[in-house]
């Protein structure tokens, strides 16, 4: 029963990003010296960025994502993009993945084949500070130009298990790829 016991808050315990050690006999092996606790008196909090740092923060993973692929924001949103055989198209698109919101991907042209999906915080300097949790995320869809041809993106926001619900937002783009 004692095992039992031991063996079921070890789980418990695990679940919340703890694990304790479980001796031999089936009891918890005393903490280590470098586990101690943090009274809350003791918590300093991170120090936050100044406008000036959370703006170049925004601009440099900007700039980062739009590096070596034609890039195609919100504001391409109905329109159209031209590119060559060989160049990889990111489309990037502002979600709230943390409460489920994500854009999926509805129809793709058959002369573009996928290349990666990736995603970065909205706030950089803010979101990546420990301890920050949820937060508008850009959720990245990277294809790569197989052959000519014209056709359209087509993506729609929404939570993929609430299928009876329209989406939030779509977004359509036309692409046109030539040699």
């Amino acid at each position: 029963m004692r095992l039992l016991l031991a063996a079921s808050a070890a789980l418990a315990l695990g679940a919340c990003c703890h694990t304790p050690k479980i001796a031999a006999d089936g009891e918890a092996a005393p903490a280590a010296a470098e586990e101690t606790a943090v009274e809350p008196s003791d918590y300093q909090p991170p120090e936050m960025p100044t406008a000036e740092e959370a703006a170049k923060a925004a601009a440099d993973a900007q700039a980062a994502a739009e590096a070596g692929v034609v890039y195609a924001g919100y504001d391409k949103k109905g329109g159209e993009i031209a590119l060559k055989v060989g160049n990889t198209l990111r489309i990037e698109l502002q979600s709230i993945p943390t409460a489920g919101y994500v854009w999926i991907l509805g129809e793709t042209p058959a002369f573009m084949s996928p290349a990666g999906e990736g995603g970065r915080p909205t706030d950089p300097a803010h979101q990546e500070l420990p301890g920050f949790t949820g937060g508008n995320h850009y959720l990245s869809f990277d294809f790569t130009a197989n052959a000519p041809g014209t056709g359209q993106f087509k993506l729609h926001e929404g939570r993929p298990w609430e299928t009876d619900e329209p989406p939030t937002d779509t977004y359509e783009l036309t692409v046109t790829v030539t040699e």
